[in-house]
């Protein structure tokens, strides 16, 4: 289960030391799975104007698509292993992104709104993702995805904690 209070050696470290818990593994089902569906709209939409009248673009198209997705899932297993969160005692932090590595941190105090969201991808797969809207920044927010429905309400409960007590 969830450990709610976080580990006493995480409070100090500086972001790039911070041991990142991993999402769930059935989150690079749920991207493969998103990849396909929306490959194969674009690959349908090439085949129905290919039908429509033989050009040279739609052929090109097609095979670009193709090219696309294969690099796409490729990418998508090594994003898999470089996503992961850290929850500390004041702010939360998140690193995503293979290409264009991103490292977000929101501080508790400037936290305004957190939700739990799924999509139908997600929502067949079992997994959650927490949205975290951060007042410091005009529509700033922060997505985990990935995450068991029992980990979102867990991290959840535990930003809402933080908040409370901050208020009081």
């Amino acid at each position: 289960m969830y450990e709610q209070s976080p580990d006493r050696d995480q409070i100090n470290r500086p972001i790039d030391e911070l041991h990142y818990e991993p999402v769930n593994p059935r989150f690079r089902s749920v991207q493969i799975v998103s990849a396909v569906i929306a490959y194969s709209l674009l690959a349908v939409l090439a085949l129905l104007l290919l039908l429509v009248d033989t050009y040279w673009w739609c052929i090109a198209a097609e095979i670009v698509i193709t090219v696309s997705f294969i690099i796409n899932l490729k990418i998508l297993r090594k994003a898999y292993k470089f996503k992961g969160y850290a929850l500390r005692e004041h702010d939360i932090t998140y690193r995503g992104g293979v290409i264009f590595p991103k490292i977000t941190t929101v501080p508790f105090s400037k936290i305004q709104q957190v939700s739990i969201k799924q999509n139908p991808v997600s929502k067949y797969f079992g997994l959650s993702a927490i949205d975290i809207v951060n007042g410091a920044q005009v529509l700033s927010s922060l997505a985990i995805q990935g995450l068991t429905k029992e980990k979102a309400d867990a991290i959840k409960n535990v930003i809402t904690q933080r908040l409370n007590n901050n208020h009081d």
